[in-house]
């Protein structure tokens, strides 16, 4: 089980002088250990070479495995349909700031012909 984060997302600390991570995803490691895809300066500008970053990120992704969706609202919409196309199924993680903990959320997003051939 690995969690996939979409994207490191940070700000700057003016105090420090240094970047620093907006939210604490390590709640999310009780799923597995995190996998950032995308760096924090990632823009959806580029979607093609955005994309090739999130094919080769998400090569492994299988039913076992989690899709934590943090940064921009377009990176996390081209990485769940990679996923998507990788798994049929995607697993999620969703913040509940109540319980402060990470509840799983599964979506058959594809029907994935298993047989080669078939359709």
């Amino acid at each position: 089980m690995t969690v996939y984060v979409v994207q490191d997302h940070r700000r700057y600390n003016r105090d420090t002088g240094e970047y620093e991570s907006v939210h604490d995803l390590a709640p999310a490691e009780e799923y597995g250990p995190l996998r950032y895809l995308l760096t924090p300066t990632a823009a959806p500008w580029a979607t093609v070479n955005i994309l090739d970053e999130l094919r080769a990120g998400l090569e492994d992704f299988g039913p076992d495995d989690f899709l934590l969706l943090n940064g921009n609202p377009i990176l996390i919409g081209l990485a769940t349909a990679v996923a998507a196309d990788y798994s049929g199924t995607v697993n999620f993680l969703q913040w509940h700031g109540r319980e402060r903990c990470y509840t799983p959320v599964t979506a058959q997003v594809f029907a994935v012909d298993p047989e080669p051939g078939r359709g």
